[in-house]
């Protein structure tokens, strides 16, 4: 896959000078009559054409980009749509936006105006480098991973998964379930997993969180159960089910750190009540380095912050 996947034919040729460079690109920003802004691991670049001058897409660009991003079948993410974003294959999460319907459950956007492509980058290997942290006894324990938005917490989170699958020579692989309630964690195109997340893994694409735990508690007996997001109470209430079921839990939530999370209602019961035993927080540094400081439930530092790296 290369950047050319995400515009039709003929709004190609200013992206192709970016085919080169597909592993730095992190987001890429659409806001109709304004120039395309993308964010690369070195900084913002704009889009631009074959004199130099800045790309912008007009009202009628940014429904040929929406339409080609849907493969021409826009009910088919209908139900995301509400929500405010696609998810496409491999990961990719589309948020988009502009005037909005209101319908049950979410909104509808009528006219799209704005579009924020995010990136999904595999890295295998960055769950090995903090793997010693991440076991009491052999077992997995508990964990949150905590960051700010597009700081690698649902790149993390999915290698954890792998590396919890397919075990090492000193750690066994266990079974693992994954709720990959919006597509991200696996990639899955029809349920099929196109990212990388283990060969004991087994993933439940698009299902809400608590339903997703009964299912996999009661039929795929895993031993670690992995979600991402944990953004509201019914959330927060799967991730209590699946501890006091008998599974470890690794989950994500959006925050600068434990203090962040405290303050968050959904978070607060479960972070009071000494569910996880681990805190992973990273960070996106100012030289776009991404970093990684570990706690235990106690409050207790493990691992001081260091770069998140590849093994």
């Amino acid at each position: 896959m290369t950047v050319l996947y995400f515009f039709p034919e003929e709004l190609r040729t200013p992206w192709y000078m970016w085919e080169q460079r597909w592993n730095e690109i992190q987001e890429i920003r659409l806001r109709v009559n304004c120039p395309v802004s993308i964010r690369t691991i070195s900084g913002e670049r704009f889009l631009l054409n074959k004199e130099g001058e800045r790309v912008s897409y007009s009202d009628r660009e940014m429904e040929l980009i929406f339409r080609h991003l849907c493969h021409d079948s826009i009910y088919a993410y209908e139900e995301e749509r509400k929500q405010g974003y696609m998810t496409l294959t491999g990961g990719h999460r589309v948020g988009i936006t502009g005037e909005v319907i209101r319908v049950e459950q979410g909104y509808i956007v009528k006219y799209i105006r704005y579009m924020n492509i995010r990136i999904a980058h595999e890295v295998v290997g960055i769950g090995e480098s903090i793997r010693e942290y991440m076991y009491d006894g052999g077992m997995p324990c508990n964990s949150l991973i905590i960051s700010p938005p597009a700081a690698g917490k649902t790149t993390l989170l999915r290698d954890m998964v792998r590396m919890y699958a397919d075990g090492n020579g000193q750690y066994r692989g266990i079974n693992v379930g994954v709720i990959d309630e919006r597509g991200e964690i696996a990639g899955a195109c029809r349920g099929s997993a196109s990212l990388h997340c283990g060969i004991r893994t087994d993933i439940i694409t698009g299902g809400n969180k608590r339903g997703g735990v009964e299912i996999l508690v009661r039929t795929f007996a895993p031993e670690i159960i992995a979600m991402d997001e944990i953004g509201s109470s019914g959330d927060a209430a799967a991730v209590l089910y699946a501890g006091v079921s008998g599974c470890a839990v690794l989950a994500t939530a959006h925050g600068l750190g434990v203090e962040d999370a405290v303050e968050k209602e959904e978070l607060r019961a479960l972070i009071s009540q000494c569910l996880f035993k681990r805190y992973i927080v990273l960070r996106r540094e100012a030289d776009g380095e991404r970093t990684v400081q570990i706690w235990d439930g106690e409050g207790r530092e493990l691992c001081g912050r260091r770069q998140l790296q590849q093994r």
